[in-house]
């Protein structure tokens, strides 16, 4: 019986390729070969099977005001449902929540976590979506941190600018916390991912392997505990 891991993220699990020049066309996505999800399925080998689940600027339980769809905790259960039975829940979200546009008022540093502890409790309430009725087990990737692009310079800004990156830096330190709190598997993105230099939120082209190699070393190590 293979092993089922659903990832659920934005963009950067979708596998969003960076542009360089603002356009209305629809956003274009790295191969199979370059997909972090699917590099770590091509590691992880033959005994599991991995559910790409990435949206572009999905937010973790905050209101996108132009696109309703995009809040990530009203999708999360029916995903959970839908994918069931789930070995593990992989969640790298948390990005968007930083776009001016979806926030009611600035996020701190003490509220940076708040999202991704709603979607975490989510994944642990739901007994029936992982097997024997027990909730799968969660691997938490802490988003990479933001920055100033040289190729469409305006995304910085939507993001929040300094603010924004400054905040996007204490991602590995907030969700390392909460991934204690809830006994889940955590890994940090930026040791192996990073922005580029097109738009400075979506991973380079060689980020993805190297994350996708990172991911499956710790999935073995979840699933052999």
């Amino acid at each position: 019986m293979k092993k089922e891991i659903l990832c659920y993220g934005d963009s950067n699990t979708w596998g969003c390729i960076p542009r360089w020049k603002d356009s209305l066309l629809p956003s274009k996505r790295y191969d199979e070969e370059t997909r972090w999800p699917c590099v770590m399925a091509s590691e992880l080998g033959s005994g599991y099977h991995v559910i790409e689940e990435g949206l572009g600027g999905r937010t973790t339980i905050y209101d996108d005001k132009e696109e309703l769809y995009k809040r990530g905790i009203d999708y999360l259960l029916p995903c959970l449902l839908t994918h069931r039975p789930l070995d593990l829940v992989i969640i790298m979200l948390g990005t968007n929540d930083l776009q001016l546009r979806n926030q009611r008022e600035p996020l701190t540093k003490e509220r940076l976590g708040n999202g991704i502890d709603e979607l975490v409790k989510v994944v642990k309430n739901t007994d029936k979506c992982g097997r024997g009725n027990r909730p799968p087990q969660i691997l938490l990737l802490a988003p990479i941190p933001i920055k100033q692009a040289i190729g469409r310079t305006g995304v910085y800004a939507n993001f929040g600018g300094e603010e924004g990156e400054k905040l996007s830096r204490l991602f590995p330190e907030v969700y390392e916390q909460t991934a204690k709190k809830y006994g889940c598997g955590f890994l940090n993105a930026a040791c192996y991912a990073e922005p580029d230099d097109g738009d400075g939120v979506h991973f380079s082209r060689d980020s993805h392997p190297r994350l996708g190699r990172a991911v499956a070393a710790k999935v073995k190590e979840m699933m052999e505990e």
